[in-house]
């Protein structure tokens, strides 16, 4: 029959191999950690004074400003996110009727905006603020 002494030395060399297995004797931090909450998928509820021809074409001019001073490369990519929130606006604000057809139509020519997928050249001409309205 072992010893008390044996059997508390074999118990600490489980324990100590055990901790060198990976995972063995603890669960996964990731299983421990509560996932975390989904970001509810929020919309741009237009309204009359967002939806006027005006609005649309001063807020396309001026947002990119603030990105002047970035590459090429950047203001392509911005401008490319940038043209696929407008056309999405002036959808939603066709769908609710609070501009025509016409009106988008108008709007997206003269913004030179570009279809969803377009690829926006890297030398493209930008909007600067010295040359913007």
């Amino acid at each position: 029959m072992p010893n008390r002494t044996d059997v508390a030395v074999q118990a600490l060399l489980c324990g100590v191999l055990l901790g060198f297995l990976p995972g063995a004797g603890r669960t996964s931090e990731a299983a421990e950690r509560p996932r975390p909450p989904e970001a509810p998928v929020q919309y741009f509820d237009s309204d009359p004074q967002a939806c006027k021809p005006e609005s649309i074409s001063a807020s396309y001019k001026n947002h990119l400003r603030p990105y002047a001073d970035q590459s090429p490369e950047v203001l392509a990519k911005l401008r490319r996110v940038q043209d696929d929130l407008t056309l999405a606006s002036l959808k939603r604000c066709v769908q609710k009727g609070l501009l025509t057809r016409p009106q988008a139509s108008v709007l997206f020519r003269t913004l030179g905006l570009t279809l969803p997928g377009t690829v926006i050249p890297v030398d493209a001409p930008q909007a600067s603020p010295a040359t913007a309205p």
